[in-house]
């Protein structure tokens, strides 16, 4: 008889709160069967990406031990910018292990980080017919390692099997998918702690991409303006929404007031990121356009959200939401974490190598490896102890007092070595002291190394000026704005939305931390002609304007954009000499006291809001000068 196979976990990791669900299939649904949530601290997890280990492997505790009947292996699914999705069309190879070598060699033409640093997967797509012949389309997926190590980490503290790592807007599109026989192009968006977003042509993925601004920005933006907790900013959202006329809303009418502007701009800062995405994806290979959305996350809750996101993208929005939610979470939450429960096409697995082998060994077994190696370190105890009670006590004796002579000659040996012993101690001082120095220096080789890498083709730079400080802005307005590492970009390119990829493909960059444009603009009719004129005049006496590099075409672009990297480390200061030499204890740290949370609470009356979910939340912000 068939072993029957456990049931698999799908663990959505938001900014907000951790989300487990369990699901079951019939008929090509999915249906919840088991569900279980958690809230997070602010700054555990940060626009995906996790940022305190230690807080999210006690949050996997707490959900496991108040649960009851979660299976311990689990599909964990990553949404944030460390993540690259791109597609490749490589000559028909039918050797799998060919096949796999050329997707790797393509892979450092298309994708925006060093592939030693990064963990590489794909998916095998159709096979199309190019004026080259037939090509076989790749699905290419590659993570960053360190955010990758710390998923890892997080998992395997709190006792829990990872299966694999698959992206977030993967298990989304198989929540979600109808099952059409023709496929159209979808693009499906959850809105929660971020916004993650998915282009597919049935069940093919195309692109996807997620952001840091969601939901949880709005709730943040008006707990900011208004004095509320984050919990209270959220029960009002939910409360006002953007349908009902303000007057029949019960409760503050200054924070009713509030709420639905906040909501109102939300939305249409959404909508933005969106339209961003939509361009870029049909800047790519087949980009074929969208022909309607598919909404879920904590969105949906929203009244009126999904209508007012359709009116900003003049394409129809319906809300998508999995069966057997349950009733006490926001409905939308659980539909990622279904999608990673079941598996399924499209689904890659960035989980490392090293980590694949252990988790099959374990998983595919179900312990059984753990049993055998088991058995065998008995066996070789065992055989250890027989070998050491057949030796005779006159081996023994004689072996002691060798022992006992070596002993005697290397404290000799070691009493005339005493002086190069602190001779090497001291030289292992100094080179330590140059590595920090050379450490805590900005490594402009590698960061002009990898902007030389992203600008695309249709790009082409007039100046570019990098500073350690903001006190030398080369020219920028923004440059001064912060005080980190930071490159100038002026240049040209075809369009307005090439000018997006160029601020995408920065972002992606090793160690950016912001990309800010400061201006993007196109030439006028009269420009045109006068720049035309211009160029001219160079060509007649050596005279016009070299400093615009768009050569009089109304159709090219001129921007200029900052992008901000982080600061290395600072050197730290040199030890004493002697412990005698300090003489005294230093200054314990001050203790900053922590501020009152001001909770202005809503209406207490009939009417008034649902009381809000205890979840985490998650804090972000935007820089002056228009961060992408």
């Amino acid at each position: 008889m068939a072993k029957r196979k456990k049931p698999l976990v799908g663990l959505d990791i938001d900014p907000v709160g951790i989300y487990a669900a369990q699901v079951t299939t019939s008929g090509g649904r999915i249906a919840i069967q088991r569900s279980a949530s958690v809230g997070l601290e602010p700054g555990v997890v940060r626009d995906g990406e996790i940022q305190d280990v230690e807080a999210l492997t006690e949050a996997l505790k707490t959900l496991y031990r108040d649960t009851k009947g979660l299976d311990r292996r689990v599909r964990v699914g990553v949404a944030n910018q460390k993540v690259a999705v791109r597609t490749v069309d490589l000559p028909v190879i039918e050797d799998p292990k060919e096949l796999d070598a050329a997707v790797r060699f393509q892979a450092q033409d298309v994708i925006p980080m060093p592939l030693e640093q990064a963990v590489l997967d794909w998916q095998p797509l159709e096979v199309i017919d190019t004026p080259d012949g037939k090509r076989q389309r790749v699905l290419l997926v590659a993570a960053r390692k360190d955010m990758i190590d710390r998923v890892v980490s997080a998992v395997r503290g709190a006792g829990l099997r990872i299966d694999s790592i698959d992206l977030g807007a993967f298990a989304m599109i198989r929540a979600l998918h109808d099952g059409a026989e023709q496929p159209e192009t979808v693009l499906y968006a959850a809105v929660g702690g971020l916004t993650n977003l998915a282009v597919s042509r049935g069940t093919q993925p195309l692109f996807s991409r997620a952001s840091g601004g969601g939901l949880e920005a709005i709730a943040i933006e008006l707990a900011e303006r208004r004095s509320l907790t984050l919990e209270h900013a959220r029960g009002w959202l939910l409360h006002v929404g953007l349908d009902a006329p303000l007057d029949s809303l019960n409760g503050d009418a200054t924070i009713i007031a509030e709420a639905r502007h906040v909501l109102e701009e939300g939305v249409r800062k959404i909508a933005a990121e969106v339209r961003q995405t939509l361009d870029f994806h049909q800047m790519q290979v087949d980009g074929a356009p969208v022909s309607r959305v598919v909404l879920t996350g904590e969105a949906i809750a929203v009244d009126g959200f999904a209508e007012l996101l359709g009116t900003e993208l003049r394409l129809p929005v319906r809300s998508g939401r999995v069966d057997g939610e349950p009733g006490d979470i926001t409905p939308g939450r659980m539909t990622v974490a279904s999608g990673l429960s079941v598996g399924g096409t499209p689904s890659v697995n960035v989980l490392p190598a090293e980590e694949r082998r252990a988790a099959g060994a374990a998983g595919r077994s179900d312990g059984a490896a753990y049993a055998v190696l088991g058995v065998l370190a008995l066996g070789l105890m065992l055989m250890t102890v027989n070998v050491l009670a057949k030796n005779s006590v006159t081996e023994k004796k004689s072996e002691l007092a060798s022992v006992k002579v070596k002993a005697v000659a290397a404290e000799e040996t070691a009493k005339s070595l005493a002086s190069y012993t602190e001779f090497a101690a001291l030289r292992e001082k100094r080179i330590e002291t140059v590595k920090q120095i050379a450490s805590s220096r900005f490594d402009w080789a590698h960061a002009l190394d990898e902007v030389a890498r992203t600008i695309p083709k249709n790009a082409w730079l007039l100046k570019l000026t990098g500073s350690v400080t903001a006190t030398k802005g080369g020219g920028s307005t923004l440059r001064p704005l912060l005080p980190q590492p930071a490159i100038v970009v002026e240049g040209c390119t075809t369009s307005q939305s090439a000018v997006s990829r160029v601020i995408s493909n920065l972002r992606r960059i090793d160690g950016v931390e912001r990309v800010s444009l400061e201006k993007s603009e196109k030439l006028d009719g009269e420009q045109a002609q006068s720049a035309g004129a211009g160029a001219a005049s160079t060509e007649g006496d050596g005279k016009g304007s070299p400093s615009d590099c768009r050569n009089g075409h109304l159709d090219f672009t001129m921007f200029t954009m900052t992008a901000w990297f982080t600061s290395p480390p600072a050197l730290a200061a040199p030890a004493a000499a002697t412990p005698a030499a300090t003489g005294e204890n230093a200054a314990a740290p001050a203790t900053p006291g922590a501020p009152a949370d001001p909770a202005s609470q809503p209406p207490g009356s009939s009417g008034t809001p649902p009381a809000p979910p205890a979840e985490g939340t998650a804090n972000t912000s935007t820089p002056a000068g228009g961060d992408s």
